[in-house]
């Protein structure tokens, strides 16, 4: 029970990578990758509603900080992909998680600015974290184009594409002018989300999207991926943290924007870089899953180690 309570925040977006990843390996017709993380998902995130529940105090001392705070997000963000999947066999429930998750990340989104943009600002704490919070909600355009409702989704998609270019500029400009203190650092890595969460909404949901604006995006994710893989070095010259959950949603939705953009190329008749994405692509997996599966493993000898006495 102490361990339960003591259980990190960051394994909430950290099993959103899981999550992330085991669709894309679905699509590569490995279902049964998918059907086990769905099923381990589904019970961290019915474990961590026990935690909530049993010691509320701890939860909303950690929800009451600024960079905790913005990460609670990813529990929006599972409901949200673990919603898609039991859509498939149970449709009320499926689409019912899904639906309150978006209700409920948007209030979260509503409470988080009044705190932390308009009652009190402080740029230490202004992380790419943020992201999490802010374009998280993108993750129902990801995973709910069959819902039926993209008509809701659309604003979705125009909302996360101006607060992206909004927070974008002031993010680069923090990160370069004021150190990021090591308890935060991997929370670097999650430049690369947003811009990937914009392009796979926008060719999920967008009818006949600018193609201006689906380059520009996708060349965001680019750059972020370049950075984060420059930064690998540094991420992990640092003993395991559950920071480290930082690097997966990002790396495993970088994926899904990847395989995207192959597919829109396509369309366009442009083979010759569609193939290149599409190798890119299998590069992403490659070092993706090395990056998952760690984080996860370390997770687990967390929550399985015995202490000597």
């Amino acid at each position: 029970m102490e361990r339960l309570k003591n259980m990190p925040f960051p394994v909430l977006p950290n099993f959103v990578g899981a999550l992330t990843l085991s669709n894309v390996y679905s699509g590569m017709g490995y279902i049964w990758v998918r059907h086990l993380t769905m099923w381990a998902a589904t019970i961290v995130l019915l474990v961590y509603l026990v935690k909530i529940i049993r010691w509320p105090k701890v939860c909303i001392g950690e929800y009451n900080t600024t960079v905790p705070s913005s990460l609670y997000a990813g529990f929006f963000m599972m409901m949200m992909i673990l919603g898609s999947y039991y859509y498939d066999f149970i449709p009320a429930l499926g689409k019912g998680m899904w639906a309150v998750a978006i209700i409920l990340h948007a209030i979260h989104i509503l409470i988080f600015t009044w705190r932390n943009v308009i009652k009190n600002r402080n740029v230490n704490t202004f992380v790419p974290s943020w992201f999490v919070t802010y374009n998280g909600i993108m993750v129902s355009c990801v995973v709910g184009s069959g819902m039926g409702v993209n008509g809701i989704l659309k604003y979705i998609v125009y909302y996360g594409i101006i607060v992206y270019i909004v927070i974008i500029p002031i993010m680069i400009w923090r990160l370069i002018t004021v150190e990021v203190k090591p308890p935060v650092y991997h929370t670097m890595a999650i430049v690369l989300a947003p811009c990937s969460l914009c392009v796979v909404s926008v060719l999920n949901i967008l009818e006949n999207p600018a193609p201006a604006l689906v380059y520009f995006l996708y060349a965001c994710v680019l750059v972020s991926l370049a950075f984060d893989i420059i930064k690998l070095p540094k991420f992990f010259s640092f003993s395991f943290v559950p920071g480290f959950a930082g690097l997966t949603f990002p790396m495993a939705i970088g994926i899904v924007a990847t395989n995207k953009m192959a597919a829109y190329l396509t369309g366009l008749g442009k083979e010759g870089l569609a193939a290149m994405a599409t190798q890119l692509s299998g590069i992403q997996v490659y070092l993706t899953s090395m990056l998952v599966g760690y984080v996860l493993l370390n997770f687990l000898i967390m929550a399985l180690k015995i202490e000597r006495k």
